[in-house]
């Protein structure tokens, strides 16, 4: 059995150090914080009263005893409780090096109090909305009893015992939920699986969900570098703590060992929000499987586009999680199951990603996979099998030691599901085959396109991705497999979605072609017309290492690696291919057809956007300026409020996003003449954008802007354009030669108060057909991700009227 098959080695103590924090020491007590209370001078400050009851004794069903700190809201109202199950010391939150990640990534450590375990839900913010934080040192670790295992189903079991436990505390409101990324999430896999009766709900924030897939074998090659700094850096305790790395080296494949290393997702029933990336190479494939495989009917997916721990800690998401766990946890009738079941984004890498797309499912059903099939002699990828044979070869000891296949769109084309490779492979000189895949997204002129996904995107940041910690950099989607353990296991695989058996070898023979399926990362990735999708097939990893600092692995490749392409070995690339979308999403099979009547132009929602912007602009005209200031008034002060408190937050640091314009018949010079003559003229100016409330100027030239900044109304300053303001330098990134866009304008959004809450800058310049704007807008980085978005949209609209605007105003009169 799996028990037997396990391989243990003594764990070492917790010593101070790097990974030792202000509370790691053994100190059993109550004690009370009060609000103010301040762990150390990085973190924030608690805003509530926390009662702090450390290393509290749980004893498990076995007789093993564990030590758990539980931080809960003072006072005698009974509250739910929120555990973080992980090896990670549970006063480790405020150690040197949980400090030292969060640089590294670009997360100021004042967005957290200390109190939190690492990649864990922060009593500071949780304790002030009325919950307990319970942060276990868990078997084997600290001073906790027992030996320690990696991810198993008896974590499952002993964090079944500690949730029976909490919810019979008298401070306890008898419902407890799990949250967390990474490790913290991979638990909530195995906890759930158990079945506790008191768990009402799981957050798991990426993570895997198979440790032979995932953690010491993917694609069943012994890639064991994180394996080896999770074992010797995580498990610090009494007791023995358990060898992967021995395990993996004496059970290469599939075997019972690694089958309760597995989560039951069949019994995962319990209500579950579920957050996954797209980049994670950790975590994205397991926590894809885990929301396919489990079997709650309640729950959610939002697949986001950065990286966990800046996604994690971001208020906005903090704030969804918070009305997800207020449902399930205390009860309140909040609307939550509105909520989109998925929210997906899709990637564009140049500056104009989607989020939080709303879905019925993953991928969206009006996605169809869609096979490109490679073609050895001109490496393109066409959407025709090609009826000649041929092949494409490189060495595995040669540079280069790739091949690679491309395809152009020339229309707008956006991909979101799973890819998949299906290919006819063949070793010369050798009897097996490391195959590692990977699809890019490159421009139109072939440079690939890649996007960091912290905010730290710094000279270190730079180096230690070059060839590496690909979680920090998203470079596109991979897959690998050795070719000996291709065998599918059909009860797991789907059409979309191949999984392998890996229970057996089947190595090559000399001149054999074997047919192998590879599965690939998930993908939201947009293409514009005239955009590349490049396929690159090697016999090394082309992404490098998943993390920073561990050993690189070494493929177990020699000779040369043979792609057969056309004919009967017709290779191909299954991307999942969304249907371009017109207007209106429409229930599957349902249409409404507008056949005849109106003689004018156009279908039905331009007439219905017609009389919108009709009743609009009356119902302005009739309230008037001052009687909407005052209707407006209290969202105008929850929107400044809002806008202030982000603005601080961010200490003078701004996220960017830029919206760009084609426009033929009209030149910039024309346009931007136009433009500055009606900032006179408010009724224009309202016109712009169905959002604009008031748009005032003012005697002194600034003008006064009421207008939605995402959901906020708000109502900023706008002192005026200027060719080179005083913060000009701080956008010099997104500054375009002035030689062809000579029309260059900056201003900055200020409060009432003076607080600046914005920048725009916008940038005009001709081409042959009429001229191009790109219009870039700026917010305080602690903003979330979709004020940001919906202003790029804001923009688009917003010029788009003014530019149609002043070409009627410039039409040339008739006779």
């Amino acid at each position: 059995m799996s028990d037997d098959q396990k391989v243990f080695v003594p764990s070492q103590p917790l010593k101070p150090g790097a990974r030792y924090g202000v509370l790691s020491g053994f100190d059993p007590g109550t004690r009370t914080l009060p609000a103010g209370f301040q762990l150390a001078p990085p973190f924030r400050s608690l805003p509530v009263e926390v009662v702090l009851e450390k290393d509290v004794a749980v004893t498990l069903r076995d007789g093993v005893t564990i030590y758990v700190d539980v931080l809960r809201p003072a006072g005698t109202q009974k509250v739910p409780v929120i555990v973080a199950w992980s090896p990670y010391g549970k006063g480790q939150g405020s150690s040197p090096s949980v400090m030292g990640i969060f640089k590294l990534v670009g997360i100021d450590n004042g967005v957290v109090s200390g109190l939190e375990k690492f990649e864990g839900p922060d009593p500071a913010y949780w304790c002030a909305q009325g919950y307990a934080i319970c942060n276990p040192d868990i078997r084997g670790v600290g001073d906790s009893d027992g030996d320690s295992v990696i991810w198993d189903r008896q974590e499952g079991r002993d964090c079944y015992d500690l949730i029976e436990w909490l919810a019979a505390q008298e401070w306890c409101n008898g419902k407890v939920a799990m949250s967390g990324t990474s490790y913290l999430a991979v638990s909530q896999w195995f906890t759930a699986a158990e079945q506790p009766p008191h768990l009402a709900a799981i957050n798991p924030w990426e993570g895997v969900s198979d440790v032979y897939r995932d953690l010491v074998l993917r694609g069943g090659m012994p890639d064991t570098g994180f394996a080896r700094q999770l074992q010797d850096n995580s498990y610090w305790g009494k007791g023995r703590k358990e060898d992967i790395l021995a395990e993996a080296e004496r059970s290469p494949l599939m075997s019972d060992l690694w089958e309760n290393k597995i989560p039951r997702f069949e019994r995962i029933t319990v209500p579950a929000y579920v957050v996954a990336s797209y980049s994670n190479t950790l975590h994205t494939a397991g926590t894809f499987r885990a929301w396919r495989r489990m079997a709650s009917k309640e729950k959610w997916l939002r697949v986001h586009n950065s990286q966990e721990w800046p996604d994690y800690y971001d208020e906005a998401n903090r704030e969804e999680l918070r009305r997800f766990f207020d449902r399930y946890l205390k009860g309140e009738d909040n609307g939550w199951e509105q909520t989109p079941r998925v929210q997906y984004s899709v990637l564009d890498l140049e500056g104009g990603d989607q989020v939080r797309v709303a879905a019925d499912a993953f991928p969206p059903k009006d996605v169809t996979p869609t096979k490109y099939y490679l073609d050895g002699r001109s490496r393109a990828l066409t959407t025709t099998a090609p009826t000649d044979e041929a092949t494409a070869v490189y060495d595995v000891s040669s540079n280069p030691d790739e091949v690679s296949f491309i395809t152009r769109f020339d229309k707008e084309t956006v991909l979101v599901g799973y890819p998949k490779a299906h290919l006819w492979v063949e070793a010369r000189g050798s009897d097996d085959m490391d195959l590692f895949v990977l699809v890019q997204k490159l421009d139109a002129y072939g440079t690939p396109l890649q996007q960091f996904t912290v905010p730290n995107q710094g000279a270190l940041v730079q180096d230690l991705t070059e060839r590496g910690a690909s979680i920090l950099r998203y470079k596109g989607s991979d897959g690998r497999l050795r070719v000996s353990l291709r065998h599918l296991d059909e009860t797991l695989s789907t059409e979309a979605v191949p999984a392998h058996s890996f229970d057996r070898i089947e190595k090559l023979s000399p001149g054999e072609v074997v047919e192998v399926e590879i599965d690939l990362l998930p993908v939201g990735l947009a293409f514009h017309p005239g955009e590349q999708l490049r396929l690159v097939i090697s016999g090394r990893s082309l992404l490098g290492t998943m993390m920073p600092a561990i050993r690189e692995y070494t493929p177990a490749n020699s000779g040369q690696h043979v792609i057969h392409t056309g004919g009967k070995h017709a290779s191909y690339l299954q991307l999942p291919v969304q249907a371009r979308r017109q207007g209106m999403a429409a229930q599957e099979g349902f249409a409404v057809e507008l056949v005849s009547g109106p003689t004018a132009a156009g279908g039905v929602d331009d007439f219905e956007l017609v009389f919108a912007r009709r009743a609009l602009a009356l119902l302005k005209a009739r309230i008037g300026r001052q009687g909407l200031m005052d209707l407006l008034a209290k969202d105008i002060e929850e929107g400044n409020a809002f806008l202030r408190e982000r603005a601080k937050a961010s200490a003078g640091k701004f996220t960017s996003g830029t919206t760009v314009l084609a426009v033929r018949g009209l030149k910039a010079a024309q346009f931007v003449h136009w433009l500055e003559n009606s900032f006179s003229d408010e009724n224009i100016l309202l016109a712009g954008e169905p959002e604009h409330f008031v748009i005032a100027p003012n005697p002194d030239s600034t003008v006064t802007i009421v207008e939605n900044l995402g959901p906020h109304v708000c109502r900023v300053v706008l002192p005026g354009f200027e060719t080179a303001p005083s913060w000009a330098s701080e956008v010099r990134n997104e500054l375009l030669p002035e030689s062809d866009h000579p029309f260059r304008r900056l201003g900055a959004m200020h409060l009432p108060d003076g607080t600046v809450v914005g920048r725009v800058l916008t940038q005009f310049g001709d081409t042959a057909e009429g001229f191009t704007a790109n219009l870039t807008c700026y917010f305080p980085a602690a903003c979330p991700e979709d004020i940001l978005e919906q202003h790029r949209q804001h923009l688009a609209v917003e010029f788009r009227n003014w530019i149609v605007a002043a070409a009627r105003a410039l039409a040339p009169v008739a006779g």
